[in-house]
């Protein structure tokens, strides 16, 4: 987020950088599950159509350099070195700052104003067609919301998440997300709460925006194969088809066997067959919902019997909910809980208690390198790792070291 000053540091840190970001066509993509997934169909059907599309995503598994890519039959990552000179360009531009407005860190601005910023001065060098932009935190004070006028604003599923900042209600939360919504400009939502959807069909009637309900699409889509798994991405898929709607587009024709982009990576990812890693950064009580339902289906399908949980999330998050969750749904799992290589991590044994506290065989873990050593020694069908992108990364890297 652009945090207390609301967006005023982050306009100024852009005219500093001469509005890179004016001549965008931008699908604006906000909401609190739902919205990388989105994000990356609205992508790649956008790439499918032969254009190049710039796709700017929040958070990264390895590398920021992952946020920044450009789509047009290769997916192309900003490299190492234009990532670093366009921060440092970013850097200067923020030193002259008015000290009002300076954040408090060495920068003088927040990591996602600086990441953003990049993004656009990337995105203005290559020129692409289209521009997808993933919403951070929010949206009313997101710092993407700094696209004055894009061609959609689309709000994925809207959940409990981020409270501390957002508002300890979803219809506050939902207004939060809201704060995306332009006048004038077409409006998508997802959601099949009716007072959530109120709230967004008030405000776009306010503003004068054509609302586009992109649940209404389900039954209509219900069937189609898709190339993620699980039931909820078809609710993405419908989004990211009224998107292309309400943008004047024809939608493209997704199957099972449509190339997956690395967007998608940690979303019910599956790694090798023996055992099966399956990774997921699921890190709010509605992604655990939805994993848990998803990995059910999965496991009766290829006759699992013997998982293995590794669970790892942040302090700041409803973890007790979360292993309420997965504890009550996903039956005769071995459990275990790690600490997660970051200052906001839940201690590993505190989420072991939580999980005994359900009655579950739990061991407890240092980090991820303890648990990925003591998982891939021990005769577990499948290893399902989860609760933080950040975990997720963490066992990715690990998995892919050891394949060499």
């Amino acid at each position: 987020m652009a945090h207390v000053d609301g967006l005023e540091r982050m306009k100024r840190l852009l005219e500093e950088l001469g509005d890179p970001e004016k001549d965008f066509k931008v699908f604006h993509v906000a909401g609190t599950n739902g919205k990388g997934s989105t994000v990356s169909m609205i992508a790649l059907m956008l790439e499918q159509k032969g254009y190049n599309v710039g796709v700017y995503t929040s958070p990264h598994l390895e590398s920021y350099c992952e946020r920044f890519q450009i789509w047009n039959g290769e997916h192309r990552l900003i490299t190492e070195k234009r990532y670093e000179e366009l921060g440092r360009c970013v850097d200067e531009a923020a030193s002259r700052l008015p000290e009002a407005l300076r954040y408090g860190s060495k920068t003088g601005i927040t990591v996602f104003e600086r990441l953003t910023a990049i993004a656009y001065m990337w995105f203005a060098e290559e020129r692409p067609d289209y521009v997808v932009l993933e919403c951070g935190l929010g949206g009313r004070l997101d710092s993407t919301n700094t696209i004055e006028r894009p061609l959609v604003s689309v709000i994925t599923q809207v959940g409990m998440d981020h409270t501390a900042i957002l508002g300890r209600t979803i219809l506050k939360i939902a207004a939060e997300k809201a704060g995306i919504i332009k006048p004038g400009v077409p409006v998508v939502s997802q959601t099949e709460d009716l007072l959530v959807r109120n709230v967004f069909t008030r405000i776009a009637r306010e503003r004068g925006c054509d609302f586009y309900d992109a649940s209404l699409l389900f039954d209509q889509l219900k069937g189609t194969k898709l190339p993620l798994q699980g039931k909820h991405q078809l609710k993405n898929y419908a989004t990211a088809c009224a998107a292309m709607q309400a943008a004047g587009l024809e939608p493209e024709t997704f199957n099972e066997d449509t190339a997956v982009p690395s967007t998608c990576y940690g979303r019910f990812e599956i790694i090798g067959k023996d055992p099966y890693w399956i990774l997921d950064g699921g890190h709010n009580p509605d992604a655990i919902d939805a994993l848990a339902d998803t990995y059910t289906s999965w496991s009766r399908k290829n006759k699992i019997r013997r998982t293995l949980v590794i669970f790892g999330c942040m302090k700041d998050k409803n973890y007790g909910r979360m292993v309420q969750s997965i504890t009550a749904k996903l039956k005769g799992c071995t459990y275990a809980t790690v600490t997660i290589h970051d200052e906001r991590a839940a201690d590993s044994e505190t989420l072991g208690e939580a999980i005994a506290g359900y009655g579950r065989n739990v061991i407890c873990y240092d980090d991820a390198e303890e648990a990925f050593a003591s998982a891939k020694d021990q005769n577990y069908e499948a290893v399902l790792v989860t609760g933080s992108i950040y975990l997720v990364g963490e066992m990715r890297r690990l998995l892919l070291e050891q394949a060499g």
